[in-house]
């Protein structure tokens, strides 16, 4: 039996930490991101920017340029988990 947080002990965590500095900012935001898209770590460590499509919330894991599981192309569209957390997203990759 593993244990995880929850939504809100993460929302915590995310609200609780600093952001002035772009290093702040782009870690705030990758947690935030981690949690809006579900997406496995070794995706989101290969993904670009242009993989993000803000005005569909949507990330296109294309294999030729992710590690994708199984080399497979996967579309992920925006968990409904709130808009704060997807507006910290927008804000970093624009």
């Amino acid at each position: 039996y593993r244990t995880w947080p929850t939504m809100e002990q993460v929302r915590k965590v995310i609200f609780s930490m600093p952001y002035t500095s772009d290093i702040e900012k782009r870690n705030r935001a990758l947690i935030a991101f981690a949690l809006v898209t579900g997406m496995r770590d070794s995706a989101m460590a290969t993904i670009r920017l242009k993989h993000i499509h803000l005005e569909r919330g949507l990330v296109t894991q294309d294999p030729k340029e992710v590690k994708t599981k199984f080399s497979k192309r996967i579309d992920t569209f925006f968990f409904p988990v709130g808009g704060d957390l997807v507006q910290i997203v927008y804000d970093w990759v624009t």
